[in-house]
């Protein structure tokens, strides 16, 4: 997945999602808002980084919060996620925040068993 976020919008239709937004927030970063039909919207932030920490998980949950979105997604573009990014993910009470190292198609990510990334390594 791209981090443009031109790209990433075009990305996330191929794979079946409707995309209600698109927005580049920095070089490395970019944001879509993403719906199926029948259900709720939810954001994808992808990010290109070595490895996303926690401070990167609670930014992307202020976002959320601000949006009014109970979900999302955090994908690492070629990078990883530190044990701190993962257990502060799990920790969120306001809302889910899946952690992936890319966009699965759009039935897999109404998959319940779809779960955080919980190893690193």
């Amino acid at each position: 997945m791209q981090v443009n976020a031109r790209d990433a919008a075009a990305h996330a239709r191929r794979l079946g999602y409707q995309v209600l937004e698109a927005e580049q927030l920095r070089s490395t970063r970019c944001l879509l808002v993403l719906i199926e039909p029948g259900r709720e919207p939810f954001a994808v932030m992808a990010q290109r980084r070595h490895l996303i920490t926690a401070a990167d998980v609670q930014d992307f949950a202020e976002m959320l919060f601000l949006r009014r979105l109970a979900r999302g997604m955090l994908i690492a573009v070629e990078g990883s996620f530190s044990k701190e990014a993962q257990r502060t993910a799990g920790e969120l009470r306001h809302a889910t925040i899946t952690l992936a190292t890319e966009l699965p198609a759009a039935s897999a990510a109404l998959n319940p068993s779809l779960r955080p990334i919980t190893d690193a390594n």
